[in-house]
């Protein structure tokens, strides 16, 4: 209650005091099917609303001085009960957190430094998400936050490196209404990052990272227990221009040790080409590239090989294939995995694109059955309507091949649609 009372007194402080106050209000409407997917154990398909509603206020004190607080919730209501998601409920997830609440301070005192503090949102900020982007991946999309410091050092206009200390609690911490107690992690975690943007070349950039992490022992299920874990992960991101070609990959290494004392060595690495045809009848582009991730080998006992997502447990691959990883044992974890991948995409209209993709995906290392994963054709359409109002529909469907057991092999559906609108 008393911190309850301390927000309350801290937002009417800084709400009448002499400062430029903005705010606003986000509604985001989404039903979801999850078609078969968890069909083997005995569950029927998954068709769901998920509503968000936020709101939103930033105080800017001065030109560089800010303080951003969001307040939000997505309840799920369910239009099947006996889903694996439903658990025999017509609605979850209907709490209200606090996604944001973060004090920005740049220039300081007229030098090169940035500095931003508190529950604040790395969407997008570091490359393509591949090793850091969700900070919440117990909640799924209805938030992404890392409770952070960053401090960023800028060299000049094109070249910055940022130092990011976290600490994410296993639950939220902070002040919720209804507060279902969920677990937004595996495991309490702590973090230290050192991530470089560099533009040495005028077509070619540069993003090199280490990254510290420390994450508490967990059970991802009733019978298996993981040992608490320190590890590092090093690695590069390029992308290099040259319209209307474009190459982009990054490559990262693993090196760690659980509290029994068994290593952890992995490495994984993506490389795509793109070629754009600007001028064509809607500005047609197309992706293909391949994607790595290792995988730990039973012929080891003392080893763990296994890629580790670090802060990456999102769809980056699929959306679909985020659930299918329930039956290697965690929702999310992105391991033990490799594809190849071609997308089309294409602009329609001026507010609209649409992104067509097949996935060829196998395992680096075996289950008893095999090593292909299966086949993932995907569509997605976009449309913005006006400045505020945007759309998608998102289609996924998932063949399964033998790396997974005869009884698991079903074909897949994932089914999004969405409106978002901010006021």
């Amino acid at each position: 209650m008393k911190k309850v009372v301390f927000l309350f007194v801290f937002l009417c402080f800084f709400a009448f005091a002499e400062v430029k106050f903005d705010y606003g209000f986000d509604l985001r409407l989404r039903e979801e099917y999850l078609g078969n997917i968890f069909e083997p154990l005995g569950k029927e398909d998954d068709n769901y609303f998920r509503i968000k509603a936020s709101l939103w206020g930033k105080w800017n004190l001065n030109q560089n001085n800010t303080i951003f607080v969001k307040f939000s919730g997505e309840p799920r209501f369910y239009l099947e009960t006996d889903g694996f998601l439903a658990k025999n409920r017509y609605r979850s997830d209907d709490e209200f957190i606090f996604e944001n609440l973060y004090f920005e301070f740049n220039k300081i005192g007229g030098s090169n430094f940035d500095l931003k503090i508190g529950r604040q949102d790395f969407l997008f900020q570091y490359g393509e998400g591949f090793v850091i982007l969700e900070g919440t991946p117990g909640d799924g999309s209805r938030t992404f936050y890392f409770d952070a410091l960053k401090a960023t050092y800028h060299f000049d206009d094109k070249n910055l490196v940022d130092f990011i200390f976290i600490y994410n609690p296993k639950e939220d911490y902070m002040p919720i209404i209804n507060n279902n107690h969920k677990s937004l992690r595996n495991s309490d975690e702590r973090a230290v990052i050192l991530y470089g943007k560099l533009n040495p070349l005028k077509n070619l950039s540069l993003e090199p990272y280490y990254i510290y992490k420390h994450q508490e022992e967990y059970k991802p299920n009733p019978i298996t227990t993981i040992p608490e874990l320190d590890f590092n992960t090093i690695g590069i991101r390029k992308v290099y221009n040259f319209d209307p070609w474009k190459l982009r990959g990054e490559i990262a290494y693993q090196w760690g040790e659980y509290e029994t004392g068994e290593d952890k060595r992995a490495w994984a690495g993506y490389g795509f080409i793109t070629r754009s045809f600007k001028n064509a009848k809607f500005s047609p582009s197309i992706d293909f590239g391949y994607i790595y991730l290792s995988g730990d080998k039973s012929s080891t006992t003392t080893k763990d090989e296994g890629w580790d997502p670090v802060y990456a447990r999102w769809p980056w691959i699929s959306e679909l294939l985020l659930y299918y990883y329930f039956y290697d044992g965690e929702i999310a974890k992105f391991t033990n995995y490799n594809a190849w991948r071609t997308c089309l995409n294409l602009l329609p209209s001026k507010n609209t694109t649409l992104s067509i993709s097949y996935n060829y995906l196998r395992a680096n290392e075996p289950s008893a059955t095999g090593k292909e994963r299966g086949h993932l054709p995907t569509l997605i359409l976009r449309h913005r309507f006006t400045q505020n109002i945007s759309s998608h529909f998102w289609f996924e469907y998932f063949v399964p091949g033998n790396y997974y057991s005869s009884t698991d092999r079903k074909n897949c559906t994932f089914v999004r649609w969405e409106i978002s609108m901010r006021f």
